[in-house]
């Protein structure tokens, strides 16, 4: 080896070495408690490595030993300082009371190359998002959910029939059923279309609706970047859907606009929202041209039906196996919609609203298994005027785009907020315990502004599911049920490690 390239290496290795000294100082510097950081892969080895989930990344460091009284924890994301906020006034301070400082998520794909990740709902930034939000926003109504509601029944009933189609007494993997059904009620009510996913084993619909959480190494390095790292979104051209399933859904997505275009018919669905999207930018191409790109509506329809799959099926499969484990709460359940159903052969819209022992359930189990696990905010800082600091528990005025995460599961989970937080008791959320809870410390659906838009549709699809798969079936453990959910390290979800397999027996009347 020649002189010179010893002496460049040795030159790169000071250099490096000076660079993370100064990376790695950065709490220190600023008089914060902080976790102890490796080199290169700084406090996320965890994850890195594929051995916990992001989210479960994120309830480690909330959780590490000796910073029990801390308000925030610094921690380092590779080389990038972030804040781990804990105490849950501060938690409101930056979710809702200072909203204008943190207006955007800290996750990012490639604005470039992945036209349906980077314009979605989800991910869009401000001011694109609030825009988009208010135009959105009408799907979601009351309104709009009820008119929804006979075509949600109607897959309801279809769920019942194929759990009489699997045969009594049969081990079935539950999340597989709960899936098929949600991919079937978010096909109908968000763009007309029939999956057939509770007909069809082989539905092409639920095969993508599945590819999307599939995680293979490419997919895997592309969710650490827009997790983690998502400055080097474009560089390294990441993409939040795999080429085929994009291909897929804007195939979908451009024939129902089309076909909805061609015959004028109203539905009032998603597809007439995009499609009066689409007729506002034409009629001012000057001031909305994002909005007439196709690319821009299929991207809402696609975080829809992503968002709309995986969470209600996750809340579904993980109530039934909390209630296979519990028979007398499932039996009491049970009771209550045989109650509410009486002589109907469907529960209305205003009655499964009703129904308080399933919203106590439902909530219990969101409140174990939040399904993101975490919420996460970027700061802005202004150019002029106040800027945004932690008073009253620290001077530090934050850097613009430092990155702020807060573990739902972590504080759902806390003993301080929960009594045995591990034991599932839908008692918790009854009338007479309303004021023992602490609703700060409950946040499945996110925080402030930019929580979950379909937060009253999710929790509906996972009550009518739950309603009309255990009115006349019940869910036991067998010798293949798990003993403990332990969470699937490569999920960008929360999600079982192991298949959860149920004993599925109709009910004898």
């Amino acid at each position: 080896m020649s002189i010179e390239l010893l002496l460049l290496l040795a030159t790169l290795a000071i250099v490096f070495y000076i660079w993370q000294r100064r990376t790695f100082s950065f709490w220190k510097r600023h008089g914060v408690k902080y976790l102890s950081p490796l080199p290169v892969v700084g406090c996320t080895r965890d994850f890195l490595t594929g051995r916990a989930a992001f989210f479960e990344q994120i309830q480690r460091f909330h959780e590490s030993p000796g910073f029990e009284n801390e308000p925030f924890v610094g921690v380092y994301m590779s080389y990038r300082p972030a804040l781990i906020i804990r105490d849950l006034d501060l938690i409101k301070t930056v979710m809702i009371k200072k909203f204008q400082y943190f207006n955007n998520r800290v996750l990012q794909t490639d604005p470039h190359n992945d036209p349906l990740g980077f314009n979605n709902l989800f991910f869009a930034r401000s001011p694109a998002w609030r825009e988009l939000r208010t135009k959105i926003s009408p799907v979601f109504t009351t309104g709009k959910i009820k008119q929804m509601y006979p075509l949600m029944v109607k897959i309801g009933k279809n769920l019942e029939a194929s759990a009489d189609r699997l045969g009594s007494g049969s081990n079935i993997p539950i999340k597989d059923l709960c899936a098929r059904f949600t991919t079937d009620l978010i096909a109908t009510i968000a763009f007309g279309l029939e999956a057939n996913a509770l007909q069809n084993a082989k539905s092409e619909f639920f095969y993508h609706n599945r590819a999307i959480f599939a995680v293979t190494l490419s997919r895997a390095i592309d969710f650490a970047i827009i997790f983690m790292l998502p400055s080097l979104a474009s560089i390294a051209r990441v993409k939040l859907f795999s080429k085929e399933t994009s291909k897929f859904i804007k195939k979908s997505i451009n024939y129902v606009l089309t076909e909805r275009e061609r015959s004028g018919q109203k539905r009032n669905d998603l597809v007439d929202i995009l499609l009066a999207l689409k007729k506002e930018a034409a009629a001012n191409p000057d001031k909305s041209q994002q909005t007439f790109d196709v690319d821009y509506l299929v991207a809402q329809a696609a975080v829809f039906q992503t968002a709309g799959y995986e969470t209600s099926s996750s809340t579904m499969t993980l109530t039934l196996y909390e209630l296979a484990k519990n028979e007398e709460l499932q039996d009491r359940l049970r009771q209550e919609i045989a109650d509410f159903f009486g002589d109907e052969d469907h529960v209305s819209y205003e009655r499964i609203q009703e129904m308080p022992y399933l919203s106590q359930v439902v909530n219990e189990t969101l409140r174990m298994y939040p399904i993101v696990g975490y919420a996460e905010r970027q700061c802005s800082q202004p150019a002029e005027g106040e800027r945004f600091t932690l008073d009253p528990f620290h001077n530090m005025e934050l850097p613009d785009g430092m990155s702020l995460y807060v573990s739902a599961l972590a504080i759902q989970r806390d003993p301080k907020y929960w009594p045995e937080p591990e034991k599932f008791d839908p008692e918790r959320f009854s009338p007479a315990n309303r004021d023992n809870i602490n609703m700060d410390a409950y946040m499945p659906f996110g925080v402030g502004p930019r929580n979950c838009i379909g937060m009253r549709l999710g929790l509906l699809q996972s009550k009518l599911g739950l309603v009309h798969l255990l009115r006349n079936h019940q869910v036991h453990t067998c010798d293949q049920t798990v003993e403990k959910i332990e969470f699937a390290p490569t999920s960008p979800v929360l999600a079982s490690k192991q298949e959860i397999i149920l004993r599925l027996e109709k009910v004898s009347s």
